[in-house]
């Protein structure tokens, strides 16, 4: 399965996908311009029978206003995000919020409105129902995080569900 992520931060951010939620990953993408540049796209295998973790390090270098928006989708069934679907857009009730680090006392993200909300515009390249995601600190790296869950096979479910009837 092959996870494609987009997004675009205000100022920078880092895409790094994971086996453990408190390691930081392997680079998928990074943004390197101010929000007017349009973001990054990356795309990276993951890694088969175990959950992965879509990590996200995002910074605000120049002051408020600050955001995250972005979307990742899947390659095939084999994995799914939290939403039970291959599809995940950036919004406070599946992603995860950080401000010391991946896996480390997460908090639910600030929703500062869809995409096209305050002064950003619409980035044409993330879906308009995408939600911008911060926190109440404007300014520092802001950890995300979005768990990646491996699908069990028919023939597992089979065998799973045969062994509760045994039992």
């Amino acid at each position: 399965t092959t996870l494609t992520f987009t997004g675009v931060a205000d100022d920078f951010f880092e895409a790094y996908l994971s086996t453990n939620d408190t390691v930081q990953g392997t680079l998928i993408c990074q943004q390197t311009g101010t929000w007017q540049s349009g973001g990054a796209t990356g795309s990276i295998s993951l890694v088969a029978n175990v959950t992965n973790y879509l990590h996200v390090q995002a910074r605000d270098a120049f002051g408020a206003p600050s955001m995250f928006i972005g979307q990742a989708s899947l390659s095939d069934a084999g994995f799914e995000f939290l939403n039970n679907t291959q599809t995940m857009l950036t919004n406070p009730n599946d992603w995860q919020l950080s401000l010391n680090g991946f896996g480390v006392n997460y908090i639910t993200p600030t929703d500062l409105g869809p995409n096209g909300t305050g002064p950003w515009g619409t980035q044409s390249n993330i879906d308009i129902n995408a939600r911008r995601l911060w926190s109440n600190q404007t300014a520092g790296e802001h950890y995300f995080s979005i768990a990646i869950r491996p699908v069990p096979e028919p023939f597992t479910l089979i065998g799973i569900a045969g062994l509760a009837l045994v039992a």
